[in-house]
């Protein structure tokens, strides 16, 4: 009987101590917070594009001009977003290397076509953006 008085009381420890690694809700949910990326205070119309596998999603965009777009890392390694502009044409945009979870934002003012990409990570068809 004594044996068993003991065997109770060492379960009951067990139980009682495998509690104490578990993260409450309230833990995660900080936790959580503390790594979103908060975006910045925008005025007008806002698009999003999601960087994963090394591409961009979408990889064409309809905008109209006054739109807001935001870049966001999803992918496990780092990424840039850099206008490739025409011959003779300046570069509107260039971030900097965005790692997992960070955003990048550009607002279109101009009509137009505007390719670009990751020069670190490029290959095949650039991503667009056409803005009306």
């Amino acid at each position: 009987m004594r044996e068993l008085a003991i065997l109770i009381i060492i379960l009951i420890c067990a139980a009682l101590t495998s509690g104490c690694t578990a993260q409450t809700s309230t833990q995660k949910t900080t936790q959580q917070a503390a790594t979103q990326v908060i975006p910045t205070a925008v005025n007008g119309p806002t698009a999003q594009v999601i960087i994963r596998a090394s591409s961009f999603d979408p990889a064409i965009l309809n905008i109209k001009a006054g739109t807001t777009v935001t870049w966001t890392n999803e992918d496990t390694m780092n990424h840039r977003v850099v206008h490739l502009p025409e011959v003779n044409s300046p570069e509107l945009f260039h971030s900097e290397s965005l790692s997992p979870g960070e955003s990048f934002s550009y607002t279109f003012e101009k009509a137009g076509r505007y390719s670009y990409g990751d020069p670190q990570h490029g290959g095949g068809r650039s991503p667009l953006v056409i803005v009306s």
